[in-house]
């Protein structure tokens, strides 16, 4: 009897201590859980970077864009229709799934308007780029001959037609500015007149003229010299 309690707790002490291995061999909730958060961390460091933000345009760049954004976006034709509102904002993917199927770069005039607000725009051509792309989907995705097909061409025109006067504004301030400014520029150097050298015939002419004029000079001088000898003489006289 004693011999069999001896083994039968003997056993028992090995069975406990092979449990215990087990548990410790066996991870924790908290070690499950940290093994969890290192595996989000690597899905997010994996993940896109996000986005750089862009230094600032300056002050006119920014100006010029929204004008014309607005010049474009508020244009209307002769029937005063404003043709821009079918561009403003695209329809979802659930409303129009074929649309985004065929159009690989959608874009509208509110997605236009907010990247001129960030500063994606880093000159006009950036934002014409963006323009004719509008109008290029719209021509893609509808049929011609349609009335957003025919809209999208007024748009680009009019888009290129409000750039040119923009530009030309600016040409014209830039050039009254820099005739208006004291600091020489290269616009200034092209009207300062190079010095005219005299042709041969002018220098005799002005050598003639300077001739004569000596002459004259020497007359006086001695006239006056005679007129004062007389005076000396007149006075050495009555002495």
């Amino acid at each position: 009897m004693p011999e069999s309690r001896e083994n039968g707790s003997l056993e028992d002490m090995e069975e406990d201590i092979s449990l215990k291995k087990r548990k410790s061999d066996q991870p924790g909730e908290k070690e499950l859980q940290g093994t969890q958060e290192t595996g989000e961390k690597v899905k997010r460091k994996r993940g896109r970077p996000p986005a750089e933000k862009l230094p600032p345009n300056p002050p006119e760049l920014t100006r010029t864009l929204s004008t014309l954004v607005d010049m474009v976006i508020n244009y209307k034709d002769g029937l005063g229709r404003q043709i821009s509102k079918g561009f403003v904002q695209l329809p979802s993917k659930k409303e129009v799934p074929e649309y985004y199927e065929l159009i690989r770069k959608p874009v509208d005039f509110r997605r236009i308007r907010e990247r001129v607000r960030n500063h994606k725009y880093r000159s006009v051509g950036d934002l014409e780029k963006d323009i004719f792309l509008l109008c290029h989907n719209a021509q893609t995705y509808n049929l011609e001959g349609s009335q957003i097909y025919e809209d999208s061409i007024v748009i680009k025109s009019v888009f290129e037609s409000a750039r040119q006067r923009i530009v030309t504004d600016q040409e014209q301030k830039e050039t009254v500015s820099t005739s208006h400014s004291d600091n020489g520029g290269r616009a200034e150097d092209q009207f300062v007149p190079r010095e005219v050298k005299p042709l041969p015939e002018q220098l005799k002419k002005e050598e003639k003229k300077e001739r004569i004029r000596n002459t004259t000079m020497k007359r006086l001088h001695s006239g006056l010299d005679s007129d004062e000898d007389l005076e000396d003489k007149t006075t050495k006289d009555e002495g």
